[in-house]
């Protein structure tokens, strides 16, 4: 990866390794949810949300010249473009956390009301793709097949999502079972076709795209969990569910080698594994017993396996930083080392503008991530150096 001279650098206290800040505004910055690629291929770009008192937009920063321009201007209303009931309120603009690159072409997809567009992040040239309902409500991390050719989200009943997410936590976890027609659907590039995916009575906030012909989604109707189905849609099945210690998994990593995951029953007392979703052979081990509020680490070829660790209590947070597993032991404990020391956000633990949500860049050389910036009291965009790190040890093939 070339990268601009101009970007500063510090340097993590705890492990020697180098970080690069790509951004400084008196703002928070954050890519694109982390389940996505937010550079392009060529390492060339980077997209991503800046969201401050004016509101919250999508920008692209030129990752080998420094250069930073807006790309979108949407006008969803502050209730609109707030993705309740996982993050905190980020004003009037682009819906939050819910738009995809698509690295084939370099271009993003985004909502601006309930029309989806298309805007190249080169040439700033854009399209209109299609209009959903205005009953319907897009709700998902979504995605653009690996292949260019299918953009794949989800949408609901927008007065009963209004309902469902208007009161805390522990309500909406008693609207879940409630649910009702969440819809995946698959909009075609170049023949305009919309697919109907699936119409589930379930909250699928997370599409993950599996290859360019399949998917894994987040969540079932009741908990936590993996779903899988196909493009050609009518079916899904449910991969690692719960296990007879109450675990259920949680944040997912879709890889080369596997789906990888951390499974947990509260913020804690968690374990990792990978799950081959064709052969059904998987493989699980304990993560550190220290560790909190957990993040799976997203590397697409699936040689590193990290994880983000989030340690709070009700005082505040008191730990935040990321380990790799050095080895994998199919007996006995695994061998863990640090890969990013304490590292403070800003905002509440429980934003998404305030997680890690690290994911490893397109040449395998640094991991992207959002970390706090303590002049502006802001979290930023940083890449942590991993030249240095070695792939995971004696991982299993589980096809």
């Amino acid at each position: 990866m070339e990268l601009y001279k101009g970007f500063k650098t510090e340097t993590d206290p705890e492990t020697g390794r180098k970080l690069i800040r790509l951004t400084e505004w008196n703002a928070f910055c954050y890519p694109l949810y982390y389940f996505i690629p937010s550079i392009t291929n060529d390492n060339r770009f980077l997209v991503y949300h800046k969201c401050d008192d004016t509101g919250v937009q999508l920008r692209v920063l030129n990752l080998q010249t420094g250069e930073d321009k807006q790309l979108t201007h949407a006008a969803n209303s502050a209730d609109e473009a707030q993705w309740r009931p996982w993050c905190t309120p980020c004003g009037d603009g682009v819906l939050d956390h819910r738009s995809v690159l698509n690295t084939v072409n370099n271009t993003v997809v985004y909502f601006d009301c309930n029309i989806a567009r298309e805007i190249n992040i080169e040439t700033l040239e854009e399209r209109e793709l299609f209009t959903l309902d205005k009953e319907r409500y897009p709700i998902s991390q979504s995605c653009v097949t690996p292949d260019g050719k299918w953009f794949v989200f989800s949408h609901i009943d927008k007065s009963f999502y209004y309902e469902m997410t208007a009161g805390n936590w522990s309500d909406y976890i008693k609207y879940r079972p409630l649910t009702k027609d969440c819809t995946i659907q698959a909009y075609n590039f170049e023949t305009g076709e919309m697919r109907d995916i699936l119409i589930l009575n379930a909250v699928m906030h997370h599409i993950i795209p599996y290859g360019s012909d399949y998917f894994a989604i987040n969540h079932p109707p009741t908990e936590s969990g993996i779903l899988f189905t196909g493009l050609e849609g009518r079916w899904y099945t449910h991969i690692r569910t719960k296990s007879a210690d109450g675990r259920v998994a949680n944040h997912c990593a879709v890889t080369n080698r596997g789906i990888v995951y951390e499974a947990c029953k509260f913020h804690g007392d968690n374990c990792g594994g990978i799950y081959h979703p064709f052969t059904h052979r998987y493989i699980e081990y304990k993560l550190p017993e220290f560790f909190g509020y957990t993040h799976t680490g997203f590397d697409p070829n699936g040689d590193l396996i990290f994880y983000e660790n989030l340690n709070y209590d009700n005082t505040g947070i008191h730990c935040h930083n990321m380990y790799k597993m050095n080895r994998y032991e199919i007996d006995g404990p695994c061998s863990w080392e640090l890969l990013m020391g304490n590292r403070p956000t800003y905002g509440s633990r429980s934003s998404q503008k305030s997680h890690f949500h690290p994911r490893v860049t397109p040449d395998n050389r640094y991991i992207l991530f959002t970390g706090g910036y303590e002049k502006t009291r802001t979290n930023q965009l940083y890449l942590l150096d991993i030249s240095d790190v070695k792939p995971t040890e004696n991982l299993p093939d589980l096809e």
